[in-house]
């Protein structure tokens, strides 16, 4: 008989226990919190504590604490610099430097005797005839190796890349 409600009891504590952690566990599933936010909630500024600053004025004493002697003060005088005056500079005409230019060949069809060159101009491809101007590059002549262009005043032989 005493077995029996030992065994009642413990089984309605098991019972208890597995309860609240099933819901513990399963609360937040089932179970909204609404909160209701007041117009004065969203309104109202937050509080600001301001500290005052500590202000003083520093005694420095004429004196050196080490060696015992007096200390004079100097009126320091400022000194400015004067500002360089800019020089003028002699125009010069900047040169613009030649393209990226990478020769890659030519094609010559069977009806015509121009050749049509290959180029790569800053990483763009481009058909040259001679004679043509692109990019203010001039094509001089164009050959199975090098192509002759120029660029300005200086003209410069550009081999085929292999």
């Amino acid at each position: 008989m005493q077995k029996k409600k030992i065994n009642k009891i413990l089984i309605i504590a098991v019972a208890l226990i597995w309860g609240v952690v099933i819901y513990k566990f399963a609360a937040p599933y089932f179970l909204t919190n609404d909160v209701v936010v007041t117009a004065d909630a969203l309104v109202s500024p937050p509080k600001i504590f301001l500290r005052k600053k500590d202000t003083f004025n520093l005694n420095i004493p004429n004196r050196d604490p080490f060696l015992g002697k007096t200390l004079n003060k100097r009126n320091a005088s400022v000194f400015i610099p004067s500002r360089p005056q800019k020089k003028s500079r002699s125009k010069t005409v900047a040169s613009k430097s030649w393209p990226r230019i990478e020769y890659l060949g030519f094609i010559k069809s069977k009806e015509s005797s121009s050749r049509l060159g290959l180029l790569r101009v800053n990483g763009v491809l481009k058909r040259v005839r001679s004679g043509a101007d692109m990019q203010g590059v001039k094509v001089k002549t164009i050959s199975e190796d090098k192509i002759t262009l120029q660029f300005q005043k200086d003209v410069r032989d550009f081999r085929k890349a292999n």
